[in-house]
């Protein structure tokens, strides 16, 4: 998203849980087994599905960010924090960061305004300004 995308798809929606079915590709050098990471797992024998947590990050990003965002620039904080910002076709901006890391504060500021937060370990937090 920082990098100047316009779109994203992610190919492996729903797998089992062996993380197949898969495709070698000798041509692409594909290990046998080649497991992928889903969005769903799905258990074939007991029927039991799993949401991982790339389902709840695509979750907070397709749920916030609406059609004709455009992203915004957004700078600072530890590497452990990776933060993306967007104004919506309506005039909300939306900050999502990603805690890659133990559970901490930070402070988030804009014209002038600050607001604390406390990001727990490994997990997303969605920011909405209103207009």
């Amino acid at each position: 998203m920082k990098n100047w995308v316009s779109g994203w798809i992610y190919w492996n929606m729903i797998l089992d849980q062996n993380g197949g079915p898969w495709l070698v590709s000798v041509e692409h050098g594909d290990p046998d087994p080649n497991q992928q990471h889903p969005v769903v797992i799905i258990d074939r024998k007991t029927g039991e599905v799993t949401y991982t947590g790339l389902y709840y990050y695509l979750a907070h990003f397709s749920r916030f960010v609406r059609p004709g965002a455009y992203r915004i620039a957004c700078t600072g904080g530890p590497q452990s924090l990776n933060a993306v910002a967007f104004r919506n076709s309506n005039g909300t901006m939306v900050l999502n960061v990603i805690n890659n890391g133990e559970e901490t504060g930070c402070k988030i500021s804009w014209q002038g305004n600050m607001a604390v937060q406390t990001l727990k370990a490994h997990s997303i937090t969605t920011i909405i300004w209103d207009k």
